[in-house]
């Protein structure tokens, strides 16, 4: 990276947090305004809640908003069809029509102005600096090209950057053209999910011949779902790469955080463009951002003219660290640390698969971090110790299994407080996701 400047946007990336205060309350009280004017949605939620916007002066009175949650859109969109009653800006205006993955229900369709698929470039850019792009990267784009912002979207934001973006969904290319292209332009980014390159990596030994650190990448995307510090280590030690974790949505911005070179959390990218408070995720009061804290992070934005979203839970529960940061940033740093939707609770012990699996991966290579745990019936209570069946690693004896089953269960009951029950499966029991994590092993 050397010659490369150091900060995609220095001025916004640097600010201090007073400077950042102000300057994100007086756009908000145009987003308010605008959004009170031109959106039957929210001018009804408002109106029932009692809002007067004009008395919301400042970041600090956000509390005083109601929720807009998934639910809420959805139905919005099925009332008034199209974008829904959040729409705010006249079809004319719209220049891009895209939507949600739906991994959690029925896609929402979002739309994007042409100011706001520049900001959205713009952050793209912000947050794939920090994360380590640079112009002089390649980078293959194997997600699908339809309504997925994985698609089309990060492809104009790298594009934006100076990236040379090769878009090639995998859906109709196909895994043959896609190995192609990588042997022919030997791209220096590998853009994934966490899972994929799981996937991937068998994909280049059966069909290559080859194993992926003689692919020739440098860096890794990792966006979609989090980087658990032990697959990090796998997918750094089995592609020769630096593994970065991405993070966004398209029904906020498809792109919000990135780690720095410091990989101590990713980087909130997002400033002045969408505010993030922390809740508690049961009585969703407000919590402090302060070093440590965990909460359920919700997001306004401020500078959206097609679809805004006013105080928009979307389930991911995170850890804040906000200590100065070496790369001079003066952001707050997280890591998801899992969803509300996944949350189980067992004998009342708050359990997030994300957890579990970063546990499960820290005992690679005894382990290949894959895992499933077993649900007898829908959650969140689950009234008996949880089952999770565990890919082992290859190669060990009855006797390494015996005490990897013991390791695992204390591990998971230091970690987590609870204590579960391990069923040791076969490397390759569980097939490969193409896209995101699988936690889950429903029997009902």
């Amino acid at each position: 990276m050397t010659g490369w400047r150091k900060y995609w946007d220095e001025k916004i990336e640097t600010m201090p947090g007073a400077e950042l205060e102000k300057l994100e309350s007086a756009r908000l009280r145009k987003q308010l305004s605008y959004v009170y004017a031109k959106s039957p949605f929210y001018k009804k939620k408002f109106d029932e809640a009692g809002i007067d916007v004009v008395r919301i002066a400042s970041v600090r009175d956000l509390p005083r908003l109601p929720f807009t949650t998934k639910d809420d859109l959805r139905q919005t969109q099925a009332e008034f069809g199209g974008l829904g009653g959040h729409q705010c800006a006249p079809m004319r205006d719209i220049i891009r029509i895209q939507g949600t993955s739906g991994t959690t229900g029925k896609p929402l369709f979002i739309g994007l102005t042409r100011n706001d698929a520049h900001l959205w470039q713009e952050l793209f850019a912000r947050h794939g600096w920090t994360g380590g792009l640079r112009p002089d990267d390649v980078m293959i784009n194997p997600a699908d090209f339809g309504l997925f912002i994985g698609g089309l979207s990060e492809s104009v934001g790298a594009e934006y950057l100076g990236v040379t973006v090769i878009p090639l969904p995998l859906v109709s290319a196909g895994m043959q053209k896609l190995l192609d292209i990588m042997v022919e332009f030997k791209p220096t980014v590998l853009f994934s999910t966490p899972s994929a390159t799981m996937f991937l990596e068998k994909i280049v030994r059966d069909m290559l011949g080859k194993q992926p650190i003689e692919m020739g990448f440098k860096k890794g995307f990792m966006a979609g779902e989090t980087l658990t510090e032990g697959d990090r280590r796998h997918i750094e030690s089995t592609w020769g790469i630096k593994a970065r974790n991405f993070y966004g949505m398209a029904d906020v911005a498809a792109d919000i955080a990135a780690e720095c070179d410091e990989a101590a959390g990713m980087h909130y990218c997002a400033q002045g463009a969408v505010i993030a408070e922390l809740l508690d995720p049961v009585s969703l009061e407000p919590i402090e951002m302060a070093d440590g804290v965990e909460g359920e992070i919700v997001f306004t934005t401020i500078d959206r003219e097609a679809t805004p979203v006013i105080r928009y839970r979307i389930r991911d529960v995170v850890r804040v660290h906000t200590g100065d940061c070496a790369c001079g940033r003066t952001s707050f740093r997280f890591r998801v640390i899992g969803r509300t939707d996944d949350m189980l609770k067992v004998k009342g012990v708050n359990v997030f698969p994300a957890a579990v699996k970063n546990v499960i991966a820290s005992f690679s290579p005894r382990t290949t971090g894959e895992m499933r745990i077993v649900l007898r019936k829908p959650g969140p209570a689950v009234g008996e110790n949880l089952r999770i069946k565990v890919e082992h690693g290859s190669g060990l004896s009855p006797a390494e299994l015996e005490d990897l089953k013991e390791s695992l269960t204390r591990a998971i009951r230091e970690k987590l407080v609870f204590k579960p029950v391990i069923e040791l499966v076969p490397p390759d029991t569980f097939p490969k996701s193409e896209y995101k994590i699988e936690y889950f092993e429903k029997l009902f």
